[in-house]
């Protein structure tokens, strides 16, 4: 089994009103030529970052990105654009998943293993990365743009701690304020509590 301590996370489903206020103060400017999406990222990821308390990922961590839709936005402008001729070389750009993993890479002066993985759901995620983490572990993220946006990343370390107390849980439970720890089995997941808190993780979990 392979074992890990949440140390940092955001959870912003959807983020607060002054989100991009909030970015432009982390980031020091306001982001210029980048959509929403991208911005989404960069807003959840920092915010992950400082509740960890780090201001750089280690460069043996790795990367992961996963959406439900991706640029769907900006695609389909560039889509629109098709219709009467060349796309604008920025709203392509804008297309592009991977271009919030280069943003992230230089805002976190890292450079290592990152990937944008489509549709990935928390546990596929997790296991994903898992399979290639090494001791600094990983920073996960889940970013989409419709109905008010969501933005949800977890920092996560190996454990190696004997700690008792894990349950079985909703692969969603991951995503859960209260737990504290995760670890993957050969099929399934199971979690442990901040404080043991008291909550149920059944089959529903965090609504996803």
């Amino acid at each position: 089994m392979k074992t890990f301590a949440i140390s940092g996370r955001c959870i912003a489903t959807p983020p607060p009103a002054d989100w991009r206020e909030q970015l432009a103060q982390m980031l020091g400017t306001k982001p210029r030529r980048i959509g929403t999406w991208a911005e989404l990222g960069l807003y959840g990821a920092l915010c992950c970052m400082a509740d960890a308390g780090e201001k750089t990922l280690p460069q043996d961590a790795q990367l992961w990105l996963a959406s439900r839709r991706g640029t769907y936005t900006a695609t389909g402008i560039v889509l629109d654009q098709l219709r009467e001729d060349l796309p604008m070389p920025l709203a392509f750009l804008q297309t592009q998943p991977n271009q919030s993993l280069a943003l992230l890479a230089a805002q976190l002066h890292w450079q290592g293993q990152a990937c944008f993985v489509a549709g990935a759901k928390p546990e596929a995620l997790l296991r994903l990365a898992a399979a290639q983490a090494g001791n600094d572990g990983m920073l996960l993220g889940w970013v989409d743009e419709m109905a008010g946006g969501e933005t949800r990343w977890l920092r996560l370390q190996p454990s190696h701690d004997a700690i008792e107390g894990y349950v079985e849980a909703a692969a969603e439970s991951l995503l859960s304020p209260h737990v504290s720890h995760v670890r993957l089995a050969d099929k399934g997941m199971q979690v442990r509590l901040a404080g043991q808190a008291s909550l149920n993780l059944g089959a529903r979990g965090v609504e996803w």
